[in-house]
Parts: C-alpha cells; structure tokens; sequence
C-alpha cells in the first residue's frame, strides 16, 4: 500500500484494514451521496463475519472494493485520500471497529478514545488537541457521525435521511456486538477479524482520465444510483477527462448545498431528487419531457466527450449553480419554516401566502419548472417583487384550474410539455434579453401563455368553469366528499370570507388524526349521510348530500353527537357552542347560520313544528342552493384570469344589451 502514497504502481492485491489504515486518513467529499446501506446490507456484512470466524481459512476474505485519490490538500505529512467508491462499507466497518473498541476499552483504566485500537482506526490525537478522525465523512454530517460514535447522537438535531441511516446501522451494529462480543476479550477476538482478515482492494487511479472513468463503472454497479447522483458522477468524469477544473470546483462546492436543501425541504427520495433535477434541465436546457425523465442518458448525449470544449464545459458549469439556485427555492416552496424565506421574500407577506398556497396544493409536478424559473428571475434581480407575485399566483390559478378541479378538468399528466415549453421560453427570453424592456415582453408572453394553456387544457370559459363545482342531476356517482381539491378549495374560502382569521393555510388544511387542536378544521357535511330526515324520492335525497354546497370546514370537537343530526339541529348546536365557549366560528359556519336563518325564518325553534317533510327537504335544497351559489361566485372571483373577468363582462352586457 506504501505505493497508493507514491501512486506510482497500482494495488491489485488484497489488502487488510490493519495494513490499510496506519498513517493515513480517509474522506468522503461532499460531492458523494450521503450513507446509504439499509439493514439488509449491514446484516450481510455482519453475517459474513460470523462465517468468516467458524472458517479455517488463514487467507483474506474479499469484502468489497476501495477506489482512493489523494485529496486536495494531501501531502506527505499529511496523507488523506477522497473515496471515490467503497465509502458505505468503510463507514460501516468504522462504526462497527468502534463499537467493539468501546467493549474493549470498557474495563481499562484508558479513557474513551486512547486506546492503540481507536488511534489506529477511528480517530488520533488528543480530543483536547490536534484530534483528527481517520475517516470523515461529508462536511454535512462528519459532527453527526463523531457524536454517534462517542455515543451523542441523541442530542443532534437530524435533519438528513443518511443521518437516520447511520443511527439505524450503528443500533444494528451495537445489538449484534451485545450478542457476540459480551466481553473485552471476545471484541478483540472480533477486531482481529474485521482488522486482519477481512480484506478490500485498494484501487487508486494512476492519472485524471482513469479516475474520470471510474465514475462512469461505479454508476452501472452497486447500490441503485438516483438519476441525481448518476448526474453528478458523470459530470466530475467529464470535468477530469476533459481537464476543466472549474466544473469540478463548482460540484465540489455546490453538490452539499443541493442535498442540504432537499434534507431540509424534507424531501429526501428518489423521486423528489429526480423531479428537482428533472425540472432543473427543463428550464435551462429546454429538454423535452420525455427526455427530462431520463436526464443522465439525455446530458451524456448532449454533452459527449468525444466533441465540445470550454463553451460546453462553462455551461455545465452554470447548470451546476443553477440546479443549486433551485434547490433552495425547492426548499423555500416545501419548508414552511425555510431561512431562506426571509432572504428571499422580506417584508413581502403577499409572497410567502402564495408560496404556502402552491405547497399545499395537490399537484405540483407540472408546475414545479415554472415556479423555479420565476424564483430565478426574482433572485437574479430580472423581476420586481410585485411581477413575482403575479407570476407565483398565475401558476397558483393554473394548478388549480388544470389539475386539481373535481370534474372537467385535465389528467394528472395533461399538457406538462407545454408547462414545461413556457417555462424554458421565459427563462430563455429573459437569459438573452439585454434591457429591461425585453425582459417585460418576455413575461407578458408567459402570462398570455398560460391563460390559452388554461383555456386547452382546463375550461374555455368561465361559465364551464363554474359548471364544474356543480353534481349533474345525472350523475349518480360523484361526491364532492372524496373530491382530493376539496379541503385546499374550503380552505381558500375561509381565508376569502375572513380574512382576519391569523390560522395559517397549513392548519386549515390539517388532515391528521393526530394530535387534534381546535385550529385544525375537519370537512363536515351540513346535510349529514346519516341524517335519519331524508325526502321522498331517495336519488334526489343521495345528490343533496353529495353536492359541493353540502360541505363546510368546521374545526375539530364541535360537531361531536351531532353530526348526524337534522340541519336545523345541528346548526343550533353549532350556533350554542359558539355562545358557550366565547369563541367565534369559522365564518362559512356563520354563513350557513345565516343562510339557514334567510330560508327557515329565524324563529326561535328553528323550523315550524307544522312543516311538512316534501317542504322541509325543499328548504334544505334551497338552503344548499345559497351556499353553493356563493361557493361558486367565491371560485369564479378567486381562479379567474383578469383577461377572462374582462371577457365575460362584454359577455354579459352583449347578452342584456
């Protein structure tokens, strides 16, 4: 191994851990994945162990392979190595080492930490002076993983799924320790195994271009690589190979960044790391949709070795910043309590409201890559805050209309390719525009754009738009209760009926069980399934109580034994606990009181002892007719385009003229 520190002969050999690690140090950049192995991976290698120490076999036992470069600030008094492959297993035989040195150094009068064993494989040097970890891992988590191995972890905040990994991995280890090794003796038994006969070949590259190509194999092997990391590999292989250091400079900078806020977007999966980089290429190259879900093959093919030079390696270069530009504005979209909302809305209330509002919608793969651009031109300074704001509520109106109406509206995949074409041409437009006045165009365009994207993929007018809030006579099936926009829609109307109201979108739209508050609002059926009062003909009597003026957002513990009763009964109820808990209801729950008092009479019983039950179901229907015709004119005024208000005022004064 003494020639990994030369590099002048490559390591073909099996090579030990005790042979290994004296004298050298071990990294994980921060353009690497974070740790990755789930149980069934650190079981194995556990498994592997314990077959290993029946066998009889003096020789090393294969474990995996460990492909090194020296590091940037490698010297010979310092000699730290990059892992560019084999960081999962060496983080789990660290932890692993770790765990058994502390049964080992249990009895002895040595402190944590000064044992030979734990100089040689897990840190050297004083904890008070000069200590440094042999192996490191990425800038995000190295504080996390000391703490865990010294048995802190507990007090560290997670805020990224391989920190949930390690945790899980370093029980798994210390459970499989408590079994085996019960005793000094035993664990060293079993260092001795992991140390001396377990054994790894130590591979490092002899010049840039191999290593480059090391990238390219590692991502065909192994653990599934997301598309976000078979991105990243591929670009560090193209900066190496065509020697453009700025590219990698910039990945080395900006790769922990872009993990950073997906972890604190709380959106840590392959598919949330594939939609972030999926619309990243659609805004900046202009890929197609098809060609965004497979962007690795897509940026090979654009992007290959075999032709290009500076101008290509420079645009890579940029696209790295800008995937991670959008990465905190992916992270200001989900995280509701992101830092970098401050930085980017300041005082701008309006701004955060309908960035809460896009969040909590239900939909937002199509719309995602023109949020991000239009976060860009604000950030870049292209646009002023107020032209933010109508682009950010322009895409609010669009997902709604588009893809999140209860009938009539488009699949969830309808028109993305063109989404994503506005979305490119804007960015593009602007990216080449030289004044101010090209940069307005640019954005008028997008917003003419999208009201004919509404109006092909949504309705053409606004009077199919209302028609879709109401349940067809014939329609036997719907029910606006299982309507997915509903609780988003009753949410928005709440907040328009008052808007004083200091509850945040996100507690209107709580749906969780759990942990119920008098804040969280629950969906109530004003004519309840259940009601025992129904009308003669039973098919009339199942669309009333399907029908969206049927619903209301009511909060949490005030319906309680009266949700299936009467209209009038439960509204009384309603009106009581009011009066009894001195605390206002929500306004569309006063409304309907009002609505009630306006059909019925505001008699002090409610309803007439003598109303005979055909009228009283005709009441109810008159009753659900008002609150859906508000309903209804609530809609049209919240989702309607200026140009479409404009249209149907001509409209109307044409009809009446």
């Amino acid at each position: 191994m003494q020639s990994m520190i030369r590099g002048d002969q490559v390591i073909q050999s099996l090579t030990s851990l005790a042979a290994l690690f004296p004298g050298r140090y071990f990294r994980v950049p921060d353009y690497q994945r974070g740790y990755a192995w789930e149980r069934s991976q650190v079981k194995a290698l556990l498994d592997d162990l314990e077959v290993l120490a029946e066998s009889k076999s003096s020789g090393l036992h294969y474990t995996g392979t460990l492909v090194l470069v020296p590091g940037p600030d490698h010297t010979p008094d310092y000699p730290v190595f990059d892992i560019v492959d084999g960081q999962q297993r060496l983080t789990t035989l660290t932890m692993l080492i770790n765990a058994l040195v502390t049964v080992v150094e249990h009895p002895t009068a040595l402190s944590p930490g000064e044992s030979d064993l734990y100089q040689s494989y897990i840190g050297r040097g004083s904890e008070l002076k000069d200590f440094q970890p042999v192996l490191m891992l990425n800038s995000d988590i190295e504080a996390f993983f000391r703490a865990l191995l010294k048995g802190n972890a507990e007090k560290e905040t997670i805020e990224y799924l391989s920190q949930k990994r390690l945790i899980e991995a370093y029980k798994q280890i210390e459970e499989w320790t408590q079994r085996t090794a019960y005793s000094a003796d035993q664990a060293l038994r079993w260092v001795d195994i992991v140390t001396m006969r377990l054994g790894m070949i130590a591979y490092q590259p002899q010049n840039a271009d191999e290593a480059g190509m090391m990238f390219e194999v590692i991502n065909n092997r192994g653990k599934p690589l997301t598309e976000l990391e078979k991105v990243k590999n591929y670009l560090i292989y193209y900066a190496i190979k065509k020697r453009f250091k700025g590219l990698q400079d910039t990945i080395n900078a900006e790769w922990g960044r872009i993990l950073r806020n997906l972890a604190l977007a709380h959106h840590l999966s392959d598919i949330d790391k594939q939609q972030l980089l999926r619309s990243a290429v659609i805004v900046y190259f202009g890929f197609r949709k098809q060609e965004s879900n497979a962007a690795y093959n897509k940026l090979k093919s654009a992007f290959s070795l075999q032709k290009g030079g500076d101008a290509d390696a420079k645009k890579l270069k940029e696209f790295v910043e800008f995937l991670s530009d959008c990465s905190r504005y992916y992270e200001v979209l989900f995280n509701a309590k992101s830092q970098h909302r401050s930085t980017f809305f300041g005082d701008q209330a309006k701004l955060a409201d309908v960035v809460d509002l896009i969040r909590v919608q239900t939909a937002h793969s199509g719309v995602l890559p023109l949020y991000l651009c239009s976060m860009w031109l604000f950030d870049k300074k292209h646009i002023t805050a107020n032209a933010l704001l109508e682009l950010l509520q322009a895409i609010e109106r669009v997902n709604f209309r588009v893809y999140m109406l209860p009938v009539g509206g488009a699949r969830a995949d309808s028109g993305h390719g063109q989404l994503f074409n506005i979305a490119h041409a804007v960015y593009n437009n602007v990216a080449r525009a030289t004044n101010k006045h090209s940069i307005q165009e640019a954005v008028n365009e997008c917003h003419n754009s999208l009201l004919g994207f509404v109006k092909s993929y949504g309705h053409k007018t606004l009077d199919a738009f209302k028609a879709s809030f109401r349940l067809s006579e014939l329609d036997q099936n719907m029910d606006f209760a299982t309507w997915r926009g509903l609780r988003y829609f009753l949410a928005n109307y709440e907040q328009a009926l008052d808007a004083t109201r200091t509850s945040s979108i996100d507690l209107q739209l709580k749906a969780s069980k759990a942990n119920r508050h008098n804040d969280y609002a629950q969906i109530e059926h004003i004519y309840a399934r259940q009601c025992p009062f129904h009308g003669h003909d039973p098919v009339k009597t199942s669309h009333q109580k399907r029908r969206l003026g049927n619903l209301m957002l009511l909060e949490w513990g005030v319906n309680a034994s009266f949700s299936n009763k009467p209209i009038e009964e439960k509204l009384k109820h309603l009106k009581e606990n009011e009066t009894a808990s001195k605390r206002a209801i929500l306004a569309q729950t006063a409304e309907v009181i009002k609505d009630f008092n306006q059909v019925f009479g505001a008699s002090t019983n409610w309803v007439s002892p003598d109303v005979q039950d055909e009228e009283r179901f005709n009441q109810y229907v008159r009753l659900l007719d008002r609150i859906e015709n508000r309903m209804i004119d609530f809609a049209c005024k919240r989702w309607a385009f200026k140009d479409e208000l404009s249209e149907s005022a001509i409209i109307g004064e044409v009809r009446h003229g």
